[in-house]
C-alpha cells in the first residue's frame, strides 16, 4: 500500500452502548465523544479495548487483547479509559433538547428575480421571466415584517438579495431597497445591512463603486480556473469577470465563493486561484445535484473528494505553521464548508440544527410568500405563510422540532451534534423529504468531522501555541 493510500485508510466504529466513536484517519486513531464533541488520541491498545466490546464496568478485557498487548499494558490502558469515562467523556447515549435558542444573526433572503444572464449546470431555478420580479413595495413590507415579527430584538439583521437569479439584473431595485434598509437602520437604531452574491458579469467598476458607497456587501461566485468555471457556468465571460474584479477601487469586505463538484474537486487549486484575486474571504462548498446529474458528488466519487480534503487539510496546517496568517484569515472570513466543521469541533458546543432556515432565516418571493430558503421558490408545498398574515404557527413548531435528536435518521448517529442533519434543499430534491439524508453527503460530513479532529489534534500536540492562537480566532 502506497503512502497516499495509507493516509486515505479510514475506519469508524461506534462501541455500543456508548455515545462515541473510535476512528482512524490519516494514520491516527481517536476517541470522539458525540455529546461533548471532545476527542482524545488513542494508542492501538486503547482502540482495541474500546472496539472489542470490553465491559468497562468490570474492566474485563478479552483474552485476545490481553495476549496481543500483555497484561501490564492492558491494565494501564484500562485505567486511562476509566479516567476518561469518569470525566464524562464516554457516556451512554442520551438525548438533549435545545433550550433558550438564541441567534446572533437573522437573515431575510429576498428574491429580486429568477432571471439570470447565465445558465449554470447546478442552478435550481428554471423560471427566467420578469413575471416573478419583486417590487420595491413588497421588499419594504417584507423588511417591516421581518424586523417587527420575526427577528429577535438586538440581533443583527442581514437583508440578502442573492435569491435564485442574478441580483444585478435588478440593480436599481437593490439600491432603492437598500435606501429603505438604511432608513430602518437609523429609525429603529438596529444593526441591519444589505448583501448579495453575483456571478460578476455585471459588476463593473462603476457598479462596485456605487455598492461600496451605499455600504452594500457583495461577493462573486467563481469556481476557480477559467476551464472549471466555464464548464459549469454556461455563458460565463471569465475574462470580463476577472476584469471587473481587478477594476474594483478597493476590495474591503469583498469575498469569493466556489462550488466544487465531482468534476471540479482540486480544493487547493480552486482556493489558490481565487486567493490571487485579492478577496477578504474565500469559501468552497459542495455542489447540490441529483446523483444521476453530471458533476454530482456520489458514493462513486466520494473517496476522490475525501482525498482532496486530505491534501487541503495538510496544506492548511503547513500554511499555519509557516505563519501565513493572511491565507488562513481569508478562509476564516468566508463560509467555507470545511472551516464550518473546524469551528464546530474547536468550540465543543452541541449543534442541534443543520441551518437556521425557519428559525432565524426565511426567504420571501415576489408574491410575499415566506419559505425556508430560495431553493423552494414556486414550491407551494413548502410555503410557511406570507408577509401580510405571518408564518403559520404549525410551521414554526415544525422547524423547531427538526433538530438532531428528533430526526429519526440522525438520533443514533455519533456525528449528530457536529452535523445537525441534512440540508433541507438537498434532502427534498433527492428524497422529497426535507430531513432525509443523502448517503454521499452524510459520508462527506462525517469525514470532515473526523478530519477536523485530526487538524486540531495536530496543532494541539505538535504546535500548542498555534493551537491556542487559532482556537481563539475560531471562537
Amino acid at each position: 500500500m502506497d503512502e497516499e493510500s495509507d493516509k486515505m485508510k479510514n475506519t469508524c466504529t461506534c462501541p455500543e452502548p456508548f455515545d462515541c466513536a473510535v476512528f482512524t484517519i490519516m494514520g491516527n486513531t481517536f476517541l470522539y465523544s458525540a455529546s461533548t464533541l471532545s476527542y482524545f488520541p488513542l494508542t492501538d491498545c486503547a482502540r482495541d479495548i474500546l472496539i472489542d466490546g470490553t465491559d468497562l464496568e468490570s474492566g474485563h478485557c478479552s483474552e485476545l487483547v490481553v495476549r496481543k498487548y500483555g497484561k501490564n499494558e492492558t491494565e494501564l490502558t484500562l485505567d486511562k479509559i476509566k479516567e476518561i469515562r469518569n470525566a464524562g467523556i464516554i457516556t451512554r447515549r442520551c438525548k438533549f433538547e435545545p433550550t433558550n435558542l438564541q441567534f446572533g444573526d437573522y437573515y431575510l433572503k429576498l428574491i429580486p428575480t429568477l432571471r439570470c444572464n447565465l445558465k449554470c449546470s447546478y442552478c435550481f431555478s428554471t423560471v427566467k421571466t420578469t413575471e416573478y420580479d419583486m417590487s420595491v413595495e413588497t421588499a419594504k413590507t417584507a423588511i417591516d415584517f421581518f424586523i417587527t415579527k420575526f427577528a429577535a430584538p438586538d440581533s443583527r439583521v442581514i437583508v440578502d438579495f442573492t435569491g435564485a437569479g442574478e441580483p444585478l439584473l435588478r440593480f436599481d431595485f437593490i439600491l432603492k431597497v437598500n435606501e429603505y434598509v438604511l432608513q430602518v437602520k437609523q429609525r429603529n437604531n438596529i444593526n441591519i445591512f444589505s448583501q448579495f452574491a453575483t456571478n460578476g458579469m455585471l459588476l463593473t467598476p462603476e457598479v462596485s463603486s456605487i455598492l461600496k458607497k451605499n455600504m452594500i456587501l457583495y461577493g462573486v461566485s467563481l469556481d476557480g480556473s477559467r476551464e472549471e468555471s466555464c464548464r459549469a457556468r454556461n455563458g460565463l465571460d471569465y475574462d470580463l469577470v476577472i476584469k471587473n474584479i481587478d477594476g474594483m477601487q478597493n476590495k474591503q469586505y469583498f469575498g469569493l465563493a466556489a462550488t466544487y463538484s465531482g468534476n471540479n474537486y482540486n480544493l487547493i487549486k480552486i482556493f489558490e486561484t481565487l486567493y490571487k484575486l485579492g478577496p477578504e474571504a474565500v469559501g468552497m462548498k459542495p455542489v447540490r445535484l441529483l446523483p444521476d446529474e453530471d458533476g454530482a458528488i456520489t458514493m462513486n466519487n466520494i473517496d476522490t473528494i475525501k482525498k482532496s480534503y486530505n491534501k487541503f487539510c495538510l496544506w492548511l496546517i503547513e500554511r499555519i505553521v509557516d505563519g501565513d496568517e493572511k491565507i488562513v484569515s481569508v478562509l476564516l472570513n468566508g463560509e467555507d464548508y470545511f472551516i464550518r466543521f473546524l469551528r464546530i469541533i474547536i468550540r465543543h458546543k452541541r449543534l442541534f440544527y443543520r441551518c437556521s432556515s425557519g428559525l432565524s432565516s426565511i426567504a420571501v418571493d415576489s408574491a410575499g410568500n415566506i419559505m425556508i430558503c430560495p431553493v423552494f421558490v414556486n414550491n407551494s408545498s413548502q410555503v410557511l405563510g406570507n408577509i401580510r398574515d405571518g408564518i403559520r404557527p404549525e410551521m414554526k413548531e415544525k422547524f423547531k422540532c427538526y433538530y438532531a435528536d428528533k430526526i429519526s435518521y440522525c438520533e443514533k448517529c455519533w456525528a449528530r451534534y457536529a452535523c445537525g442533519g441534512e440540508c433541507f434543499s438537498v434532502g427534498y430534491s433527492n428524497n422529497k423529504e426535507l430531513i432525509k439524508p443523502v448517503k454521499a453527503m452524510c459520508e462527506l460530513k462525517k469525514y470532515l468531522i473526523q478530519l477536523s479532529v485530526y487538524f486540531w489534534s495536530t496543532l494541539q500536540y505538535d504546535y500548542p501555541e498555534l493551537y491556542k492562537k487559532y482556537e481563539e480566532k475560531c471562537k
